[in-house]
């Protein structure tokens, strides 16, 4: 697999994780609510702080793990521009250095034939100045 396709994978096992991890807390959070409700008696509610404290507690966590999720999101986009940068310009480099090595041999066949030219020029003057 390619770097990028092993990041994409990485991805979205972690966002896997992230909401099992969620679910899993919410659902501890409830059952324990719900069992403060079966005992005999009068029920017995839950301390408000404690209730928000467990709320906010569950928000911060989600917030974490979405965080790292899209920090890792962001950084696989910023390694594929990357990545794309430094090929384009391998491929520009090689590009201009291919442009020059073909103009230097052009400059060179015509200095040639300019250079064969002249030669045939004085060759025929000479023949018919004779």
């Amino acid at each position: 697999m390619t770097s990028s396709t092993d990041q994409f994978v990485d991805i979205t096992k972690r966002s896997q994780d992230v909401l099992a991890e969620s679910v899993r807390s919410w659902a501890e959070t409830w059952q324990g609510l719900a069992s403060q409700f079966t005992g005999h008696g009068r029920p017995q509610f839950p301390d408000s702080g404690v209730a928000v404290d467990r709320v906010f507690d569950f928000a911060e966590q989600v917030l974490g793990q979405q965080r790292e999720f899209a920090k890792t999101v962001v950084g696989a986009g910023q390694h594929a521009v990357d990545t794309w940068t430094d090929q384009a310009a391998k491929v520009a480099e090689q590009v201009t250095d291919n442009a020059v090595h073909n103009a230097e041999r052009a400059g060179d066949a015509t200095a040639k034939a300019t250079d064969s030219a002249a030669e045939k020029v004085r060759n025929t003057r000479s023949s018919a100045s004779k």
